[in-house]
């Protein structure tokens, strides 16, 4: 007897769908998003998801002892940032069709996954750090934690009176 094909894998949403239960995010929720039955979600985590994406073992960190080991690492995360890349191109095409066509059901869970993978990518980049809510400019948090900032306070010591008409101008401003 033949089973009725699984809905979810037939979806436009089904990468967002996918992202959200890879994420952690909860059936019933990932469910909620989609405009789905919790049972049908769970379904598709159980089944399609398990027989796509096989259990990889947890591997130790390992600390680099040389430069060439240091350079596959680099390598490596280059690959993941590409992919996390990829994936939120995939994410933003996916955004822009759901809004054009109106598709609000899906819009919102697209977004959510979306939003997931571009704080991913900003985490793997280091303009996220964890805990952190705001995005860094160019990776720097401030301008005193600059490389050129302790340069630039040597310079400025040398001239009192312009020293402290810039403090002045930097607390003025709330830097």
């Amino acid at each position: 007897m033949a089973t009725k094909p699984c809905s979810i894998c037939s979806s436009p949403a089904r990468q967002a769908i996918d992202l959200c239960l890879v994420n952690g995010t909860s059936v019933r929720e990932t469910a909620r998003q989609f405009g789905l039955s919790p049972s049908s979600v769970q379904r598709h985590k159980k089944t399609c998801m398990k027989r796509q994406v096989p259990s990889l073992p947890t591997l130790p960190v390992t600390v680099y002892e040389t430069a060439t080991e240091t350079a596959i690492a680099e390598r490596i995360t280059l690959s993941i940032l590409q992919r996390v890349s990829n994936l939120v191109d995939v994410l933003e095409t996916q955004a822009r069709e759901c809004a054009s066509d109106k598709d609000r059901r899906n819009m919102t869970g697209t977004a959510s996954a979306l939003l997931k993978a571009l704080e991913l990518n900003a985490r793997l980049t280091g303009e996220l750090q964890p805990g952190q809510t705001n995005v860094l400019i160019n990776n720097v948090p401030s301008l005193t934690q600059a490389p050129e900032w302790s340069i630039f306070l040597r310079c400025i010591e040398k001239h009192p009176e312009i020293r402290t008409e810039l403090l002045a101008a930097l607390n003025e401003a709330g830097l």
